[in-house]
């Protein structure tokens, strides 16, 4: 029995989400992209932890009594205080960072990316990109955070039916979510080639389950904690795949 054609496209999506991945595993030219902005953010954890360290838990300890002025068997009391509120402050700290540790890697990564898509094209697609002009960036930018804080509204609002009907609540938010979240992979290669976010979105539902594949596969994936460290870069380059193979409109620049 044949496959639907409708099925074999979702299946086409999820197979370049693991394109792009493997691409990007297997081309050390493409790494650097992925490891400056790490390292930018674990210099950033670096200096917080610093000033924790020097300054906030001093500070924090500077409201106990002086242990001196306690009697002598009383004092471990304030010593064993000091280094309760300093663990609890460092273990705070790390727990958050290492939470928002996704969300920082895809904020600071996404001018790497950028970078990075146009470092594939060149070399997957002999394609060079000349700067747009700075206005362009902008709008282009504004439409893309547009798009992200419009999917984020929608992955809040559909979580409500998921509250209150199990298994299939989850139905409707995986799939509208996933979609969205997968053309937003699509973003750089676009916009480097200068389509607008309307034209790729027509083109995009035109490939309506090639996409919904490539974005949720993406989303299953980022389920594993702290994956994004490492499939992240390889989403771009998948996305990168998709938008030139199957989304480019012929009008593009």
């Amino acid at each position: 029995m044949a496959m639907p054609d409708s099925l074999r496209e979702f299946f086409t999506g999820v197979g370049y989400l693991h394109a792009g991945v493997l691409y990007f595993f297997r081309t050390p030219a493409l790494w650097r992209y992925a490891l400056i902005p790490m390292v930018i953010i674990l210099v950033l954890y670096a200096v917080v932890l610093a000033v924790l360290i020097v300054w906030v838990i001093p500070f924090l300890t500077g409201f106990l009594p002086d242990p001196e002025t306690w009697n002598v068997w009383l004092r471990w009391l304030i010593y064993a205080a000091r280094v309760v509120i300093g663990i609890t402050t460092v273990a705070a700290a790390l727990i958050t960072g290492a939470l928002l540790l996704t969300t920082f890697y895809e904020a600071f990564g996404a001018f790497f990316f950028d970078a990075l898509v146009m470092r594939f094209e060149a070399m997957r697609y002999n394609v060079e990109h000349t700067p747009l002009p700075w206005r362009t960036n902008l709008r282009f930018m504004l439409h893309s955070l547009w798009f992200s804080v419009v999917t984020a509204g929608w992955s809040l609002l559909l979580l409500l039916p998921a509250m209150f009907i199990p298994f299939v609540g989850w139905i409707p938010s995986a799939l509208i979510v996933g979609y969205r979240y997968g053309l937003t992979y699509a973003f750089s290669s676009a916009f480097a080639d200068g389509t607008e976010l309307a034209v790729l979105r027509q083109s995009a539902a035109r490939n309506r389950m090639l996409m919904l594949g490539f974005g949720c596969a993406g989303c299953l994936w980022l389920l594993i904690p702290f994956s994004a460290i490492l499939l992240l870069p390889g989403f771009a380059v998948g996305g990168a795949m998709i938008y030139r193979e199957r989304l480019r409109p012929r009008s593009a620049v």
